[in-house]
């Protein structure tokens, strides 16, 4: 049997790092992500680390980080807000145009990590 050339693994390895590296770029970085978090005044009831009204982002975060519908769930809840959730405050459902709401909620979900 012949074994692959070392040109065929440094390629394999190559691309396996690209495609890591796009994935990371997809996510919004800390600036970014609170500048969106302004623009929508999620910080009314939300702040990155401490419950308010609302709970940290930082919970939300871990709360669904095994969850491989966090995504859909979190854009969905935001667009349409949610009642009983996470207490007895209710949270209203916020415009937030398509891309940001992307955005928005893949950043929140970076929150876990720090």
């Amino acid at each position: 049997m012949k074994m692959p050339s070392l040109a065929v693994y440094a390629l394999a390895s190559m691309l396996a790092l690209l495609a890591l590296t796009a994935a990371h770029a997809e996510e919004p970085g800390f600036s970014e992500g609170t500048k969106l978090l302004t623009k929508y005044n999620c910080q009314q009831c939300h702040s990155v680390d401490k419950p308010g009204p609302g709970p940290s982002l930082r919970a939300i975060a871990k709360r669904y980080a095994s969850d491989p519908n966090a995504r859909g769930e979190l854009q969905t809840t935001v667009r349409n807000g949610s009642t009983g959730a996470w207490g007895p405050t209710p949270m209203a459902g916020v415009d937030v145009p398509r891309g940001d709401l992307k955005r928005l909620v893949e950043f929140i979900l970076t929150l876990k990590e720090y």
